[in-house]
């Protein structure tokens, strides 16, 4: 059922490099929604009692 690598169809840098990319982005994806907890864990969210401010 499988075959050998040296039998694919695309090259393996090919494949090599598709792969890298794809987790480049999957990395980059998951470090935009860690920041964008982290924004909004740190973001006031309470206006109605905002904290006092320093004469």
């Amino acid at each position: 059922m499988t075959r050998p690598i040296s039998d694919l169809d695309v090259p393996l840098p090919t494949l090599q490099q598709k792969v890298a990319d794809l987790v480049d982005r999957q990395r980059e994806q998951r470090a935009e929604r860690s920041a964008e907890r982290l924004r909004n864990f740190l973001a006031p969210t309470d206006q109605t009692n905002p904290a006092p401010k320093e004469a």
